[in-house]
């Protein structure tokens, strides 16, 4: 009876165990909105002093980061894709039952919005993440049509029951299988590239296109609950590349807060000079500035937020400490971004010094004998600087951690290969595979694949290749091209 009773207990454990962690890989994971909102919960309470609302505008403009390095601001963007300016109020009124910020910055970019409902799967994303309560079931009610909204927007289950197709490896690990880059999130999202749009000329529309009125009721009922909370707002127009269009609804928008007494910031129209804003690089596409526009847009909002209000520097504070781990995310991976910009072969070498790279090189020499001496000094350069003295030109492999090396293989034959883990979940395999040349002659090119792809820049050279174990992330393919002397990627 009794080994009965045991096996039944841990029956149910063990399926209890089983649904559990089938629940957690299928359940949603935006980092856009869900993703967000759980780092929200995790933080202690009134720990915020500077929440952000809005769209994507808000979460790629604020740059947390800048504001705790710069500033020792606490700063947060609870904010969603595409979020209309409905699902912002719930947002804000979720934050309030733990937060009680110093200032919210509200970003109005989505006041255009003419429709009394957004795209399905975008309220999803803003409804899905927030806890069950009243403010969760408002804010479904509001975000979907009644006649096509049923029960599977209330019970999550229902939502991602059948999400297997969409499942990968990082579905089965807490924190994106990476917790040192996502426990600490404080909702703020930077693209690492430039693309030159085109600078609005929006100068003489003063017209106001009017907004809808539910549009215009939430926007009201945010500037209200905040008032009535005594938490001071600035409204917010972020840079992008706009059209005389959206304008006319910030010329409403601007009315507005001036009716409610709140500071109203158009960076479309004003400020330019003073943010130091160039359209040419600031930018990652024609909606949302880049790591160079936010922080000069960041730095900006600071600075007001320095004169004009009594918001503490934490740092140091160790209640605050989740907000410097974030920063450290954000600040390795500008400097990623700065070393997969290096042109100079001689520039090279704090990178394969860095103890968060695990890097990979491979020689390939075929016609070792005729290496153009160019080639040589290069070549030399970057291996000395990882402690490799002497170069063995007729081919080799090594692997560095932490800046030391790590493994190494003197002119592997054919048919050699080493797999070598990344991350959590990334793998590179290094193979040294034939090549005949026309006349039938055999050589051995010592290739570097990443997840499965060819990542090689040449097979007649030095090949580099770097990874970052923190943000587990591949950082850079450079190589010594033989054939042309030159370092490139």
């Amino acid at each position: 009876m009794k080994k009965n009773f045991i096996k039944i207990i841990s029956f149910v454990l063990l399926f209890a165990l089983t649904i559990t962690v089938t629940l957690h890989a299928l359940d949603f994971k935006y980092l856009d909105s869900t993703f967000k909102l759980d780092a929200f919960y995790d933080l202690p309470e009134n720990s915020v002093d500077v929440l952000v609302l809005g769209s994507s505008h808000a979460y790629q403009g604020i740059n947390t980061a800048v504001m705790w390095n710069e500033y020792g601001y606490a700063a947060f963007d609870l904010c969603g894709a595409a979020q209309p300016i409905w699902n912002t109020y719930y947002y804000l009124e979720e934050a309030l039952k733990t937060q009680t910020p110093k200032v919210i910055i509200l970003d109005v970019y989505t006041l255009h919005y003419s429709g009394e409902y957004g795209e399905t799967s975008f309220a999803i994303k803003n409804t899905y993440g927030l806890k069950w309560s009243d403010t969760k079931k408002e804010a479904i009610e509001v975000s979907f049509d009644h006649t096509d909204t049923g029960i599977q927007y209330y019970i999550d289950v229902l939502q991602y029951h059948s999400r297997y197709s969409d499942l990968n490896k990082t579905d089965f690990y807490p924190y994106q299988a990476n917790r040192a880059m996502y426990e600490n999130h404080k909702g703020f999202y930077c693209y690492f590239r430039s693309e030159a749009v085109k600078e609005p000329d929006l100068n003489g529309v003063n017209y106001i296109n009017e907004m809808s009125d539910k549009s215009m009721f939430y926007y009201k009922m945010i500037l209200e609950l905040a008032e009535s909370k005594n938490i001071p707002v600035i409204v917010t127009a972020i840079p992008f590349a706009a059209e005389p269009f959206h304008q006319g609804f910030f010329n409403q928008a601007e009315a507005v807060a001036n009716d409610y007494g709140v500071p109203f910031y158009n960076f479309l129209t004003e400020y330019k000079e003073a943010i130091g804003l160039d359209y040419k690089t600031d930018f990652a596409d024609n909606q949302h500035l880049n790591y160079l526009g936010n922080t000069k847009l960041t730095r900006f909002i600071a600075n007001q937020l320095r004169v004009n209000y009594n918001i503490p520097d934490n740092r140091g504070n160790e209640k605050y400490v989740s907000w410097a781990k974030d920063a450290e995310v954000y600040y390795n991976q500008l400097e990623n971004h700065n070393n997969s910009l290096i042109t100079s072969a001689a520039d090279y070498a704090p990178v394969l010094s860095n103890d968060r790279y695990t890097v990979i090189m491979t020689l390939s020499c075929h016609n070792y004998a005729n290496i153009p001496s160019n080639s040589k000094i290069i070549a030399n350069r970057i291996l000395s600087s990882a402690g490799i003295k002497t170069a063995p030109y007729d081919g080799g492999v090594w692997i560095l951690r932490n800046g030391e090396i790590d493994s190494y293989k003197h002119s592997p034959d054919e048919g050699y290969s080493k797999a070598v883990s990344l991350g959590k979940t990334d793998g590179a395999l290094i193979k040294s595979e034939p090549f005949y040349d026309e006349d039938g002659t055999k050589y051995i090119f010592n290739r570097i694949y990443f997840n499965k792809q060819l990542k090689s820049k040449t097979d007649y050279g030095l090949n580099i290749f770097v990874y970052d174990e923190f943000t587990q992330s591949l950082v850079d393919v450079v190589c010594v091209d033989f054939t042309e002397s030159t370092f490139r990627r």
